[in-house]
């Protein structure tokens, strides 16, 4: 049975699934955030709390983990490394951050498919586009009753986090309410 983690460096995020063999190793397949693989076995052994011994491709390395919640702090070859785990995407996560008309994606991801075009009259809560982040996909909906007005990327588009993706006119109706 494999054990499934995804982190986030600050630079890209990044799935490690776990594999125990038989021989007290992992098979370890680490995806980065354009579906790379790269699968290496490693054999490890825990020296004490937070201090790990591993042997990758027959050179053995001990490291240092501290963890902060959802922050793991990695010491390793002299070099620190700072990771954050990322496992479960609530959906509150992953809501549409809107700036005067301004819908963004709060993660950065791929478009999948546009559901409107500009000039479409759009109701609140009206679904507007699909970004597929971490492998899942999420509907970005409308915060309120307007007019598309631009949209700045196209499907199959890469897109950042909190860059505007379209820009939506509210109705006058809609800012009465």
């Amino acid at each position: 049975m494999s054990e499934v983690f995804n982190f986030d460096d600050g630079n890209q995020r990044f799935e490690v699934r776990l594999r125990r063999d038989d021989n007290d190793g992992y098979y370890v397949v680490i995806k980065d955030h354009e579906d790379n693989e790269k699968e290496i076995t490693v054999t490890a052994k825990v020296l004490g709390t937070g201090q790990f011994q591993f042997t990758l491709e027959n050179i053995i390395y001990k490291c240092s983990v501290a963890k902060d919640g959802d922050l793991r702090f990695i010491h390793l070859d002299g070099a620190d490394y700072e990771i954050r785990r990322v496992d479960e995407l609530e959906e509150e996560d992953f809501e549409e951050t809107v700036d005067e008309g301004s819908l963004s994606s709060p993660m950065p991801g791929r478009i999948v498919k546009l559901i409107v075009k500009v000039g479409d009259v759009v109701k609140k809560s009206e679904d507007l586009l699909v970004v597929e982040a971490m492998k899942m996909e999420n509907k970005l909906i409308s915060p309120f009753e307007g007019t598309v007005t631009e949209i700045f990327y196209s499907e199959g588009d890469q897109v950042e986090a909190n860059v505007p993706l379209m820009e939506i006119q509210q109705s006058e109706t809609s800012e009465e309410s």
